[in-house]
């Protein structure tokens, strides 16, 4: 057994490879400013995605503020956004200079929906921000419908759904703009970054100058920050996205045994996966339908047996004192019902071996609570 086991963990290169890797370039002495590593990743994401139109960034924070600032309608200034999600989605609109606006995720699943978003689109509207929370993808084709009859771009807060894909296509290649996480907790990670993708060339160039100072043709000609991703960090991705795929498979062992497991436990209700999408597995959230049963409780428990499950998203951001005064419209009912009570469960690829005995100690624990 793992010493504990965690909701999620770091998928690492192998270490003499990424000794190896990081050995030239640190003969090279060329760190960063866009390098042969950053490139190469680069150009090896967009096979993936099949989409040149992306660019790296040095996190998925940064990600979002800058494709916010390119992507969203310039002289409005609401962005109409999710609560069921970490606090970095409404943050990033602030700092883009808008101002983020709430509404309730749709009954079933766990994104906003085009029902919850068009009563409170008005005249100010600058952007929609809907999030792939869990790397579950929202309505995909609504939005885009919505898109199209209002005008109003969509950019997606994608930062759990790399690797995800609809009907074949990628995830991240939906939208006016869609960014990714590839913070070492998600499925696939440079330890710190992000990936930006733009349906606009022209703002895909905008937003790449913005990363490096608002240098355009060596002259500075907006406003622009430090978003670049450094060799080292693009080293650990491009090592790592050749094991992508292998742990993915992987990680779906966990949920598959997850699912049936917990299938005739009436107190646990399981995630379906929506028809024709593909997965990552980097989250499997259940709902605990009994309200008798404390979460806190359980994770209290869990922890004693160092598993540490974890309750995302269990505080709204609406709840948070930072945005408690935020616009609200509607109510939220949706999004308090799942944020009371949903659990994260663990799961990694290194998982499989001890995916038996995790779901035995959470079936303990609700027993018992």
């Amino acid at each position: 057994m793992p010493v504990k086991i965690t909701v999620n963990k770091p998928s690492l290169p192998v270490y003499s490879e990424f000794e190896e890797l990081a050995k030239e370039i640190w003969d090279s002495s060329y760190l960063t400013n866009f390098g042969t590593v950053h490139n190469k990743l680069l150009h090896n994401l967009g096979i993936m995605f099949r989409t040149e139109n992306i660019a790296l960034c040095n996190n998925g924070t940064t990600a979002l503020i800058g494709a916010v600032k390119v992507a969203a309608l310039p002289k409005k200034k609401k962005v109409i956004t999710t609560p069921f999600t970490f606090a970095a989605t409404a943050q990033s609109i602030l700092w883009a200079d808008k101002q983020p606006v709430f509404v309730d995720i749709g009954k079933d699943g766990f994104c906003i929906t085009p029902e919850t978003v068009e009563p409170a689109i008005d005249s100010e509207t600058s952007a929609i921000l809907p999030v792939h929370c869990y790397g579950l993808p929202c309505d995909i084709a609504a939005f885009s419908e919505l898109s199209r009859k209002t005008g109003i771009p969509v950019i997606y807060d994608a930062a759990h759904a790399f690797g995800v894909e609809v009907n074949g296509k990628s995830l991240v290649t939906e939208g006016s703009a869609s960014i990714v996480s590839t913070h070492a907790t998600k499925a696939f990670n440079t330890v710190e970054g992000g990936i930006a993708y733009f349906s606009n060339d022209k703002q895909l160039r905008q937003f790449t100058a913005m990363t490096n100072f608002g240098i355009n043709g060596g002259v500075t000609d907006q406003l622009g920050f430090n978003g670049k991703l450094s060799e080292l960090h693009a080293a650990v991705g491009l090592l790592g996205l050749k094991h992508f795929s292998q742990r993915v498979i992987e990680r779906s062992k966990v949920w598959s045994y997850y699912d049936e497991f917990f299938f005739d436990i009436h107190t646990v209700e399981t995630t379906v996966i929506p028809h024709g999408v593909a997965l990552n597995y980097a989250y499997y959230p259940v709902k605990i339908v009994d309200r008798n049963i404390d979460l806190d409780e359980v994770t209290r428990k869990l922890a004693a047996k160092d598993i540490i499950a974890r309750k995302y998203f269990s505080e709204l951001l609406t709840e948070m004192p930072f945005f408690k005064d935020s616009l609200t419209i509607g109510t939220l009912d949706n999004a308090t019902a799942s944020s009371n009570r949903i659990l994260c469960l663990p799961i990694h690829e290194s998982y499989v071996p001890y995916k038996e005995f995790i779901a035995n100690e959470v079936l303990a624990a609700l027993k018992y609570t």
